[in-house]
């Protein structure tokens, strides 16, 4: 973790020439390590597993580590639901030129490495494409346009699928592991599952990030939508507009009581669990050792 904090910041501060900028970025950095670099570690994981050698995939996963940032950057300033990172408490206009830079550094950190030319070319073309499903996910759940199952489903597989199968497969390539379209799909509904466990968080938050308070369309929320049971009415009369935010807020704990035993959390439970179960398919079908088998899901799962 230590040796990606410091390609970050060496990244960052080989790049940039604003000294203002860079002393806010590496407070962006010291915050985000917090919560780990859980992309970067995945990044390293798979270069290793499939016989990387060398340092050299330190600043790759730093690259992905600072695409990660100023997605998280573009996102909590589009949502306006959580307050606590320090890019908040920033001026709206430093916050989005420095998520830019990050993501035109994130580029750099690939185009600049030691790797051979093929397999650069190679990862950035799934580079770009994995970050603009991203951004093409992002946009669809702050459109909310979700309805069921399956449109959340989809969703999710651009929005988080892309993110983590875009780590997992950095290291794949950058190793010259030649069965990359596993990686992808055990990668994606690892993703998904991922992403399904901090919705069902997110729905028992009693604060002003919970999701039916910012009426974020997630799975839990789908499932309470779609029940027919009386209970919900007040929840969807808020979600179409009938109700105002302060009236869910002053009943936010009667309502996660409410949600606890409906059902909700089981539902996305189960969801989440087949997603787990496809992951795991995948990976057992692969042409590798069982000990690699074991590790993938050991590093996924744990």
């Amino acid at each position: 973790m230590i040796e990606i904090k410091e390609c970050m910041l060496q990244l960052v501060k080989q790049n940039l020439k604003h000294d203002k900028i860079v002393g806010t970025i590496c407070d962006f950095i010291d915050f985000k390590e917090k919560e780990g670099f859980r992309f970067g570690d995945l990044v390293l994981f798979h270069y290793e597993l499939f016989g990387g050698k060398g340092n050299e995939i330190n600043q790759i996963a730093a690259g992905m580590e600072l695409l990660i940032l100023a997605i998280d950057i573009f996102d909590d300033l589009v949502d306006q639901d959580n307050q606590d990172p320090p890019w908040m408490k920033t001026p709206s206009s430093t916050s989005t030129h420095i998520a830019m830079a990050l993501m035109t550094i994130s580029q750099i950190a690939i185009d600049e490495s030691f790797f051979n030319d093929t397999r650069k070319q190679e990862a950035k073309k799934m580079f770009n494409k994995r970050t603009l499903r991203c951004i093409s996910g992002q946009q669809y759940d702050a459109e909310n346009e979700i309805y069921n199952e399956s449109d959340y489903l989809v969703v999710t597989k651009e929005k988080s699928g892309s993110l983590i199968s875009c780590a997992c497969l950095l290291g794949t390539i950058f190793a010259n592991y030649q069965q990359t379209q596993n990686v992808k799909e055990y990668a994606e509904h690892f993703g998904i599952a991922v992403q399904i466990a901090n919705d069902i968080g997110d729905i028992q938050r009693e604060n002003s990030k919970n999701d039916f308070l910012n009426k974020k369309k997630t799975l839990p929320v789908l499932y309470l939508l779609n029940n027919a049971d009386a209970e919900f009415e007040e929840l969807k009369r808020y979600y179409k507009g009938d109700i105002p935010k302060e009236q869910i807020q002053s009943n936010q704990s009667e309502i996660i009581a409410l949600i606890k035993k409906s059902g909700a959390i089981e539902y996305a439970q189960v969801i989440m669990q087949l997603e787990i179960n496809k992951s795991i398919n995948i990976i057992n079908s692969m042409d590798i050792s069982e000990d690699a088998k074991n590790s993938i899901q050991s590093m996924l799962f744990r």
